[in-house]
């Protein structure tokens, strides 16, 4: 232990506390490698090298992966202090340059990102075009404590953490179907009535955030005929006449041809826009951060009220 603490200040260089960060979070040889555009050789060498330096074991290597040893865990607090130094450092430099240079890395529910952030993004890319942009658009929340993301939004407000947090837009959402599913069967005029069709909705244990449990919101123990863990196969489903389910006002607005199935039925949920502290320095990812809360703002329309 007291090997650390005397080599920290003076032998070790930012690389490999790179490679120690990427291996501690990820907990995976083959997925640091993945985040650090290199190779499963490379991480493993920078880590026995590291561990030769400062001559003790950093990690427990096992089947189910790699965790901190004692020594790691020491090492670790002093790793982050670092990646703080030189993420501001990085900020005191490039932000002397208007243009922004570099990569950040947007997390998003899946039907936010694929149906409105994605077209959004290409447009502020064209205005920088230095300006690395990835959009991670899936059924699950990433981390920011691990660096996964450098931006993420969400459906929850985190309550724990250090991250900097706000509200990004109130939204809408009803059960929508295609006018070609309705032609020809029962009006629907109140709950009971959906009983008596098809419905599209989420796989219950696939759903990776309670406040997605939208149809039990809507119409309480209605079963659903066609499930998917993503509300974008969703709204392929419906869009295919396969029944009705619930989409986001923003979703439906943007196809423009679904009708709304008892439109007095709407449920409203909260977007949360997340960022690291250190993160938030970048100057590329504050632009970005601004980017997003403008073109939301100015669409405030599209999320809260039914189009036509």
């Amino acid at each position: 232990m007291e090997n650390i603490l005397k080599v920290v200040p003076n032998e070790i260089n930012w690389d490999d506390l790179r490679y120690f960060l990427a291996l501690c979070r990820h907990q995976s040889f083959v997925s640091a490698a993945i985040d650090l555009k290199t190779t499963h050789p490379t991480v493993a060498r920078k880590i026995s090298g590291l561990e030769t330096l400062l001559q003790s074991q950093l990690f427990q290597r096992s089947a189910k992966g790699c965790r901190l040893t004692p020594a790691g865990e020491m090492l670790l607090p002093y790793a982050e202090q670092i990646e703080s130094t030189f993420i501001h450092l990085q900020e005191a430099v490039s932000g002397q340059n208007n243009q922004l240079v570099g990569g950040v890395r947007i997390g998003a529910p899946n039907g936010l990102g694929n149906l409105f952030l994605a077209s959004c993004l290409i447009n502020f890319q064209t205005l920088h075009p230095e300006l690395e942009i990835e959009l991670l658009a899936l059924p699950k929340y990433y981390s920011l404590s691990k660096r996964e993301v450098d931006i993420l939004i969400s459906l929850n407000k985190p309550t724990v953490g250090n991250v900097v947090t706000r509200k990004l837009i109130s939204y809408k959402l009803g059960l929508f179907a295609t006018e070609k599913y309705l032609q020809g069967k029962k009006k629907i005029n109140i709950s009971d009535d959906l009983r008596e069709h098809r419905i599209v909705s989420f796989i219950d244990e696939l759903v990776f955030d309670q406040h997605m449990m939208f149809l039990e919101e809507i119409a309480p123990g209605l079963k659903a005929h066609f499930r998917s863990s993503t509300v974008v196969t969703q709204l392929n489903a419906l869009m295919a006449d396969g029944g009705i389910g619930v989409l986001p006002y923003f979703m439906a607005n943007k196809i423009g041809n679904l009708i709304p199935v008892l439109p007095e039925k709407n449920i409203e949920r909260v977007f949360w826009l997340q960022v690291n502290p250190d993160s938030r320095q970048l100057a590329r990812v504050r632009k970005t951060i601004d980017f997003i809360v403008t073109q939301i703002e100015e669409n405030s329309d599209l999320f809260l009220n039914l189009s036509g």
